[in-house]
């Protein structure tokens, strides 16, 4: 009776593939030398295949090309990456990396312990966090600040008590604190930059009642060179604000990789990490002191990309005057990287400075009459056909793009669904 209910167990566990390694894992510390003896037994009864190091039912491996998808993949996605279904797909020139649905749930968690039900709670750009809010009923007045226009009108579809959930659209950096009460509890997920962080943290700062808390994500001390002497700069810059440094906590944010970072690790020759390798820092600060200080200075660049969607790409053009008039020259595309695929997401990498296109698959190129492109470029969105040199140009080029993201955008969905169910842990 006992070996049946294990081989039960262990067929169980192979209606996806799996590795020796997940199996035995999950197998409540069942002897591996069992684990394997089973495993051979179910072959011979050809109830379970090896294939390529993964053990499989053998219904399951019929496809000889081991289809990796479950019957709804969405569903299975759904339950390691927040909120894949209703947003869209990350744009690098968002600086957005989601938190996993399990640093969600931990962080839910956090704030509930933290706050009592009538403390209001402010988000400063955390999308998924406030749709978790709403999935799960908090009692908390919660309010989310995000620029990002896609974003917002995909979060309000989902919102079921207006009272409670409400979204401010508008840029943190621009935004005025006399235009937001005061909360008790502020939370944010900046981009791991200076700029970034002191203009969030003064927000912050401003907007948290005496008493109350702000917590933030922060870069890990090997993400660059410099984190280490960057955090000592930072937790100077908020006891100028009158926050004093609770707790320090490691590794506890577990960030989803977006589209646009699996293309540009490939494109550096990176095939062998987890969906999952990148963690932040948990800082939660108390509001000792009423302090005012003067909002940070920082360079805004005016927001002049304009975004567009063909075929689920999305690519942002940056709407600059044209060195020669519209009649003068062939419109031109320009290669910038091998390949197209940035091989980097940072912001700062010198040949994404020279980019005035970049779609959502981390590819990077110079148009020399943006204007141009961008009209012909809403034709084609429209369905409305021109037939000019320029419009079969921007067709051509979208189409292809088009091609080549949707099918890496299917590698990358079948690489999450790969790694994650012969993940151990």
């Amino acid at each position: 009776m006992y070996e049946a209910y294990l081989e039960k167990a262990i067929l169980r566990i192979c209606s996806q593939p799996r590795t020796f390694e997940y199996i035995s894992k999950n197998l409540s510390g069942l002897d591996p030398t069992v684990v394997n003896r089973i495993l051979r037994q179910l072959v011979e009864k050809e109830l379970v295949v090896s294939m390529d190091g993964y053990w499989v039912i053998k219904e399951v491996s019929t496809n000889k090309n081991l289809e990796l998808y479950p019957n709804d993949e969405k569903i299975f996605l759904q339950k390691y990456m927040g909120y894949f279904d209703f947003l869209k797909t990350p744009h690098p020139l968002d600086f957005e990396w989601r938190n996993s649905t399990k640093s969600l749930h931990r962080l839910l968690n956090r704030l509930t312990e933290i706050n009592n039900p009538h403390d209001k709670i402010l988000l400063l750009g955390m999308p998924t966090l406030f749709a978790t809010a709403i999935q799960k009923d908090v009692p908390n007045q919660i309010t989310l600040i995000e620029r990002n226009k896609p974003i917002v009108q995909s979060l309000t579809t989902q919102i079921t008590d207006k009272r409670r959930f409400n979204i401010y659209e508008a840029d943190i950096f621009k935004i005025e604190p006399a235009s937001i009460s005061d909360h008790f509890c502020v939370v944010m997920d900046p981009p791991w930059y200076t700029e970034h962080f002191k203009q969030f943290m003064w927000l912050a700062a401003s907007k948290t009642e005496l008493g109350g808390i702000v917590i933030i994500s922060l870069p890990p001390i090997n993400t660059r060179p410099s984190v280490p002497e960057e955090r000592i700069d930072w937790f100077s810059y908020c006891n100028q604000l009158g926050l004093c440094l609770e707790t320090l906590a490691p590794q506890q944010l577990q960030y989803s990789m977006p589209f646009f970072e699996f293309n540009a690790l490939r494109a550096a020759g990176i095939t062998d990490i987890l969906p999952f390798w990148r963690n932040g820092d948990l800082a939660i600060f108390r509001k000792i002191d009423q302090v005012k200080i003067s909002r940070p200075t920082i360079v805004i660049e005016e927001n002049s990309w304009i975004e567009k969607e063909y075929n689920t790409v999305r690519i942002r053009v940056k709407n600059q005057n044209d060195v020669v008039s519209c009649e003068d020259g062939a419109l031109e595309i320009s290669h910038l990287v091998p390949n197209d695929i940035l091989p980097t997401v940072s912001a700062r990498h010198e040949k994404r400075k020279l980019a005035n296109m970049m779609t959502s698959g981390n590819r990077i190129f110079a148009v020399n009459h943006p204007k141009r492109f961008l009209h012909n470029l809403e034709l084609l969105t429209q369905g409305k056909y021109e037939d000019t040199q320029d419009y079969r140009s921007v067709e051509k080029f979208m189409t292809i793009i088009a091609d080549l993201e949707k099918r890496e955008y299917k590698d990358f969905i079948t690489w999450i669904y790969y790694e994650m169910e012969r993940q151990t842990d």
